[in-house]
């Protein structure tokens, strides 16, 4: 018998799916829960090198090949999904995990996934939902149907999902638990060469090539105009590695603003921000966390904004603002995403004193409702709870065969 063989049948091991950076970051706080409260575990899954080195074997590095932005980017890689999705199901069925995790990127983890895990008799967990509250609200109905317990990271999609019919529970914000902040402001500025008398502000444009590359520009001009008005501003970047330096690089060459690259302490730099300009996605939420002013920006292809523009049903994009209740962070989306407005925007902020301690004050406000630290090791505990009671199940269903 192999190890995985073994692994299975005695409840030991646990196969988690992530498709994104995001995920990913998320799977691997997950899995060093999961290892310090079981260390013979055998965990196994899609994601990406951060999960790999908290201790998973990756079977495909989602990551790096199938991070998605919208419905046209999808169709061109549908081939290679399937090829992925074909694989994993036959793993499942070969090696039956005890639960499979599923974590975000609802397209495959709940469009193809989680019914086929379903069908194999394998628990499955949905730890970070696909917004059902914000759109394909149908969506409700396949959870309710192939996920036996839903672990939610904001404080309202508890009571959602259970009154869909959905076994759900808030565990918190792992962002909370992946945030430590170990530089004060100033330390942050003589680490990085950066200008004490000047005030910082962030450009962040995502984690994926096609964003930064749709995103950056529109940003590095409404820098430009930013800094012509208050040149006391400086400008930073802190890389996602997943986005090669090069391509940064090559974007601020044409801008005639300085801007300076960081890839490390990116949680302390950004904490140490006067102001971000974010694009649309978990960095908004991340960046609210810290207590940091932003704008939301995103741009995405046309095709894709006009089909999301007809099934998302509610007034804000930033997830800080869509926990918030309420618009703390402006938003420009699409037409709206030009160098002028962006900059309007943060000058807006920068040149009003009174408006950044209000946005800080709601920030905080936001930050409270969010449970503190300790979700991973929440949803450590309800997952590997779950994995000993299918053991036993199975056990018991051998003792009596």
């Amino acid at each position: 018998m192999s190890m995985a063989e073994a692994g299975s049948q005695n409840g030991r091991e646990i196969f988690i799916s992530a498709g994104e950076l995001s995920g990913d970051l998320i799977g691997s706080l997950l899995i060093a829960e999961l290892l310090k409260l079981d260390p013979t575990l055998r965990i196994t899954g899609l994601g990406g090198e951060r999960m790999e080195a908290a201790g998973a074997t990756i079977r495909h590095n989602m990551v790096k090949d199938l991070a998605i932005i919208g419905f046209a980017e999808a169709v061109t890689k549908y081939p290679k999904i399937r090829a992925v999705f074909k694989d994993t199901v036959k793993y499942l069925r070969e090696h039956r995990p005890a639960v499979l995790v599923l974590i975000d990127y609802p397209g495959f983890n709940l469009g193809l996934l989680a019914e086929q895990a379903h069908k194999l008799e394998i628990k499955v967990v949905y730890y970070v939902c696909p917004q059902v509250w914000a759109w394909h609200k149908s969506r409700i109905n396949k959870i309710r149907k192939f996920v036996d317990k839903a672990l939610v990271i904001l404080p309202f999609e508890e009571a959602y999902l259970r009154n869909g019919g959905v076994d759900a529970e808030f565990v918190g914000t792992p962002w909370l638990d992946l945030m430590t902040i170990t530089m004060n402001r100033e330390q942050v500025f003589e680490h990085f060469g950066l200008d004490p008398a000047k005030r910082l502000v962030g450009l962040l444009p995502g984690s994926r090539r096609r964003e930064v590359e749709s995103l950056l520009p529109t940003m590095l001009e409404a820098a430009e105009k930013i800094y012509e008005k208050c040149p006391d501003v400086q400008f930073v970047i802190p890389r996602a590695t997943t986005v090669r330096r090069e391509i940064v690089e090559h974007l601020i060459t044409l801008a005639q603003v300085p801007v300076k690259v960081v890839e490390s302490y990116r949680y302390n730099v950004r904490a140490a921000l006067d102001l971000a300009i974010v694009a649309s996605g978990t960095a908004t939420l991340e960046t609210g966390l810290l207590g940091t002013p932003m704008i939301i920006v995103y741009k995405v292809a046309y095709l894709s904004w006009l089909i999301g523009k007809s099934l998302v049903k509610i007034p804000y994009i930033g997830l800080i603002n869509i926990v918030a209740g309420d618009m703390i962070a402006p938003e420009l989306i699409q037409e709206q995403c030009t160098p002028q407005n962006v900059a309007d925007s943060a000058l807006a902020i920068l040149t009003d004193p009174r408006e950044v301690e209000r946005v800080k004050y709601q920030l905080g406000k936001v930050k409270e409702k969010m449970g503190g630290r300790g979700a991973s090791e929440r949803a450590a505990k309800v997952v590997l709870d779950l994995a000993e009671k299918q053991a036993e199940f199975a056990k018991s269903g051998q003792a009596e065969a």
